[in-house]
């Protein structure tokens, strides 16, 4: 009797909310979404290492928000998921406070949010149209839509590829090796198959009360998750890859550029080249600085060009640093310069400092969107940097050796992008500045995607950042070493420059394509069934 009574809890909860719509319902199962994402995943601390498993029920909810009675409730409630989970994943941008404009970035989280909450909604009622119009194939059907609604985000001016949910299991390293094969879209499809089957088996039991067919399947897709993690176990366990090696020295500054005035640039110049002085006692084959180290327009400014260059002569070791830089613009345009965020390569020996310019630059923050389109919109004052778009990427070669591919922040979040350009380097550089996050959710989930680049192109990674997590990593996406948050440091380690072949870095995002094949080939069934009855 107890247990009959204990089994009617959910079924009793299920009609309270169909009854009552509570709004605080969507809201609360939107922060429970937040609990797959970094750092509830051993980052912060030991305790969460086993958290990446929840991500196989955060969107249980969504589901069960999506298939409402009234199509009005769910539309609205699947959006307040939407922005809940947004906001849980995004709350850390208004942290960046430059005087003057924190109301902006206040509203422009806002914006973002309910921007990205819309992904959320779509996502929702794609699930309730399959559920109802494919109820043998949604447990197919509703993934490959999912990863087709992810990959629409890093598409277009507005691209802001940052909350894929496969990022949700990165950190367990066996796992994650699948994405060897299929990168971060096959990692979410699998989560949302593990979802959809939670889903059932809990209807299931619900319905009938007693397991069936479904927590079968649940069972055995479990048992498959544990096959594929005894393979990226064994993958992890496999001999080191013998080939050259490089010694890199990462600067780690934490300058605080929040509060940036008058002698501020003399300061920072002065503590980096301390830094840069004290990594060069190891003899390493390059130093690599953060994004925005030097935070002026350093190859146009002589005196800090020529001091940079002192910098190289007394320390003989090439150097990889982050700075600005401007070109003229051409004639008739609405600019007279055009200005880049850009990565420097400095030779031993060399006075030439070779740029690379970011080529993903954040909507609204480093750039506004669809300005090539409509000019006029270069006029608006948004607050953002207003920079121009890198148009193609370079190689920085280092002796005889290294062949390092730079990115600059926002880059490392582009799959496509890291893939084409790791093809033909053997070391990945991604220099950054989540300083303006302080210690919040948003350096750890930038640290987390850069090395599942790693695992993904069988590569190794240097990462440099302002304020941390600045961090070595090898091939299979394991940390060598890393800094802690908010420290002024050092760090110096050697990574392989032996690439590992996978599966992605041949054929690229092809579990797109085919979640693209699957959902043609339903829709067109569909209609074939419409139209012949």
């Amino acid at each position: 009797m107890r247990l009959s009574a204990f089994s009617s809890i959910p079924q009793r909860i299920v009609h309270w909310y169909t009854v009552k719509n509570p709004w605080y319902v969507p809201v609360v199962a939107g922060f429970f979404y937040v609990l797959g994402s970094p750092p509830f995943n051993g980052q912060l601390h030991p305790a969460f290492v086993f958290f990446p498993v929840v991500s196989f029920l955060i969107c249980v909810p969504l589901f069960g928000l999506a298939i409402h009675p009234s199509l009005k409730r769910s539309v609205l409630h699947t959006y307040i998921f939407g922005i809940s989970a947004s906001l849980g994943q995004l709350y850390w941008i208004a942290f960046v406070t430059p005087e003057g404009l924190w109301h902006l970035i206040v509203l422009g989280v806002l914006l973002l949010t309910l921007y990205e909450g819309l992904f959320f909604t779509v996502n929702g009622l794609l699930f309730r149209y399959a559920f109802k119009r494919f109820p043998r194939s949604y447990a197919l059907i509703v993934p490959a839509w999912w990863v087709l609604v992810e990959y629409s985000k890093s598409i277009g001016e507005m691209s802001f590829p940052w909350d894929y949910l496969g990022y949700s299991m990165t950190p367990l390293l066996p796992f994650s090796q699948v994405s060897s094969m299929t990168g971060i879209y096959g990692m979410s499809f699998i989560i949302v198959v593990g979802n959809i089957l939670v889903w059932r088996a809990l209807r299931e039991r619900l319905a009938r009360g007693k397991m069936g067919k479904n927590t079968i399947a649940l069972a055995g897709f479990a048992v498959l998750l544990c096959v594929v993690s005894f393979w990226g176990w064994c993958r992890l366990r496999a001999a080191p890859v013998a080939g050259p090696k490089a010694k890199i020295a990462l600067v780690q500054p934490n300058i605080d550029q929040n509060h940036w005035g008058i002698g501020s640039l003399d300061t920072s110049f002065g503590a980096i080249e301390s830094q840069v002085l004290t990594a060069s006692r190891d003899n390493p084959d390059v130093i690599i600085l953060p994004e925005s180290a030097l935070l002026c327009y350093l190859v146009k400014r002589p005196s800090l060009r020529n001091r940079v260059i002192g910098w190289s002569e007394k320390i003989k070791i090439p150097l990889i640093l982050g700075s600005l830089d401007w070109e003229i613009a051409p004639p008739r345009g609405i600019r007279e310069y055009l200005v880049y965020n850009a990565a420097f390569f400095l030779d031993t020996g060399s006075t030439t400092f070779q740029p690379y310019y970011k080529m993903k630059l954040v909507p609204f923050s480093e750039a506004l969107p669809f300005q090539g389109i409509f000019p006029i919109l270069s006029r608006v004052n948004l607050g953002q940097a207003d920079f121009k778009r890198g148009t193609k990427q370079v190689i920085f070669r280092v002796g005889n050796t290294i062949k390092a591919a730079p990115f600059i922040c926002f880059d490392i979040i582009y799959p496509s992008l890291v893939r084409s350009a790791a093809r033909t380097a053997n070391l990945l550089v991604h220099i950054t500045n989540d300083g303006w996050f302080g210690r919040s959710s948003g350096p750890y989930q930038h640290a987390l995607m850069s090395q599942q680049r790693c695992i993904e192109n069988g590569i190794s990674l240097a990462r440099c950042a302002n304020s941390g997590i600045t961090m070595l990593v090898d091939q299979y996406g394991r940390i060598i070493s890393k800094t802690r948050l908010g420290e002024r440091t050092v760090l110096t380690g050697a990574v392989s420059l032996s690439r590992v072949p996978t599966l992605y870095s041949k054929l690229g995002d092809w579990p797109v394509a085919l979640s693209a094949a699957i959902v043609l080939i339903q829709l067109l069934l569909a209609a074939r069934r419409r139209f012949t009855n």
